[in-house]
């Protein structure tokens, strides 16, 4: 597997006059492909501003986001535009600037409302109960105001077909870990329990929040800690992106994540109207589509790829979503449970179920070791190939070098 590099990142601190703050200086290097739009997190070992601007030489001022990093130091995000390849872009920190997309995030109870441009596009909705065992996004909205996912159980709508109460719009889930089952939401299922924020920060670059998990038994019993960063970027609403960052920590013995199709460490279940087949069992027009070109529910279901896409029509357009696979997670590429009903998940583990009898996709995290998984959605207007799906999973995967000064 060809190891991809995302950020080479070197700091080099120039501190001013005694006494004076430092400022910075980012050298952005395309590399072989055009950058259109393209989100950049850079992990630097000093601690940084929060919020603060750069600019380029004859361009706008962009807004940047520095939270504290997963292992120390601080992760810088911001947003390239228009670099072309092989070129080089020096951004120099400035006072101040003006963006048309930023993120707003309103905490309320139970749930954080993020707003993009001052547009509601999701809820996160984090309080656990019997129905819904665990945190969700929800609603998830797309171009044009549209919603990307389904309604029920949440908030049904006309014409849903209403099977499958555990599909919950945007979620994290697996069917078997340690003999837990955290996928239902029938008797004996496992809890996501909240435990706590540790930062929830907005801005003009992307919202963020990093949050603890707790996976415990029906009975409480904890046996697996999440740590959960997720960040949504300040993007226009034809490209919104949701990025998510989990490690996984055994509370006490190791843990086994099963071999069972029922999981997906990241989950979404598509608008009804999205659907390869129609809740009237009539086929839709709705596209599955891998980065290997398999098609369809046929072709791609339990196969692996860096990245899977569903579109299809919905309310009055075409649009679609997209799990990307980051290269440096174990099990990459994954394979995707992707249904022709409207089903989409990430899951690297049913093996015996996507290939066959004699295989066995269980995998063990032993105590005191820790995974860290990472899966971008990309949620855009038109197919897979007018949303040019494979450059913005390449911006994800191999993305420009930066250099901190």
């Amino acid at each position: 597997m060809k190891r991809v590099w995302l950020l080479n990142v070197i700091l080099l601190v120039a501190l001013c006059a005694a006494g004076a703050a430092s400022a910075l200086e980012v050298a952005v290097y395309a590399g072989s492909q055009d950058r259109a739009y393209c989100p950049v997190t850079v992990t630097v070992d000093e601690k940084l501003p929060e919020s603060f601007w750069l600019q380029a030489e004859g361009g706008d001022p962009v807004p940047c986001l520095a939270v504290p990093g997963v292992e120390g130091g601080s992760e810088l995000r911001f947003i390239v535009t228009n670099l072309k390849k092989h070129e080089k872009r020096v951004y120099k920190q400035v006072d101040g600037g003006k963006t048309a997309d930023p993120v707003k995030i309103d905490q309320k109870d139970g749930q954080l409302d993020f707003s993009i441009g001052g547009k509601p596009f999701t809820n996160y909705l984090f309080v656990t109960t019997d129905k819904q065992p665990r945190p969700i996004f929800y609603p998830v909205i797309g171009p044009d105001g549209v919603h990307m996912t389904r309604g029920y159980p949440m908030d049904p709508q006309p014409g849903e077909a209403h099977d499958h109460p555990h599909h919950e719009s945007l979620w994290v889930a697996h069917g078997d870990v340690n003999g837990v089952d955290f996928w239902m939401v029938e008797d004996h299922h496992g809890y996501q329990r909240h435990a706590g924020f540790d930062l929830v920060k907005d801005g003009p670059a992307c919202g963020f929040f990093s949050e603890q998990v707790s996976w415990q038994d029906e009975n409480g019993k904890k046996i697996l800690d999440e740590t959960r960063r997720v960040t949504i970027w300040g993007t226009p609403e034809d490209a919104r992106m949701i990025d998510y960052d989990m490690t996984f920590k055994p509370v006490d013995g190791d843990v086994k994540f099963g071999d069972t199709k029922e999981g997906g460490l990241v989950s979404l279940r598509v608008a009804h109207t999205m659907r390869e087949v129609l809740p009237d069992k009539s086929k839709g027009t709705g596209k599955i589509l891998n980065a290997y070109g398999q098609t369809g529910m046929k072709e791609a279901w339990g196969q692996p790829a860096p990245w899977c896409d569903y579109s299809g029509p919905v309310g009055g357009i075409t649009a679609g979503m997209t799990i990307m696979d980051y290269p440096d997670n174990l099990f990459y590429p994954t394979r995707y449970h992707v249904r022709d009903y409207g089903l989409f998940t990430a899951n690297p583990f049913g093996l015996s179920h996507f290939i066959g009898k004699g295989h066995d996709g269980s995998q063990v995290l032993k105590q005191g070791e820790t995974w860290r998984q990472r899966y971008r959605i990309y949620i855009h207007r038109g197919d897979s190939d007018q949303a040019n799906v494979q450059a913005q999973y390449d911006d994800y995967a191999d993305g420009p070098r930066v250099i901190v000064h």
